[in-house]
């Protein structure tokens, strides 16, 4: 679990010493990686919890967001939703 925190940490920039610009270029590379998802098949989608809606809700968020955060936190509130 530790390893996670640590790894979530680096790809959303929150360790200190980050600038822009390598936060920028951390999320477009991010982005490039959602995009690539669009190339799979809806089975292989469902297995790993994705849809193309929710790909293509990603990549419409700004550069200043990592898309493949954005994207695996849309999927944990669905896997997980709230009860009101």
């Amino acid at each position: 679990m530790n390893d996670y925190a640590l790894h979530q940490a680096r790809v959303s920039g929150s360790l200190a010493g980050v600038g822009p610009v390598e936060r920028l270029i951390r999320n477009w590379l991010a982005r490039r990686a959602v995009a690539r998802l669009q190339n799979l098949d809806d089975h292989l989608l469902n297995d790993i919890g994705a849809n193309r809606d929710d790909i293509a809700w990603a990549l419409r968020q700004p550069l200043s967001q990592n898309a493949a955060l954005l994207l695996d936190e849309r999927q944990r509130g669905k896997a997980n939703p709230r009860h009101v």
